[in-house]
């Protein structure tokens, strides 16, 4: 899984939508599925692709 370049909404809207099918097969699999696990890489990414995103705005303001 990649991680594109998104606006500030369409990358909570990711997050959200990985976090969910996250949440969604680890009640089903094992947290440490190579399912679950790549979900989780992902999120991470975004979620310090988001991180980024608000500290470059906050430095531009």
């Amino acid at each position: 899984m990649t991680v594109k370049t998104h606006s500030m909404n369409e990358l909570l809207q990711e997050i959200e939508q990985v976090r969910n099918r996250m949440n969604e097969l680890s009640a089903h699999m094992q947290r440490t599925s190579k399912e679950v696990v790549e979900l989780s890489t992902h999120l991470d990414k975004l979620l310090n692709e988001y991180q980024s995103q608000q500290i470059n705005h906050h430095k531009n303001k």
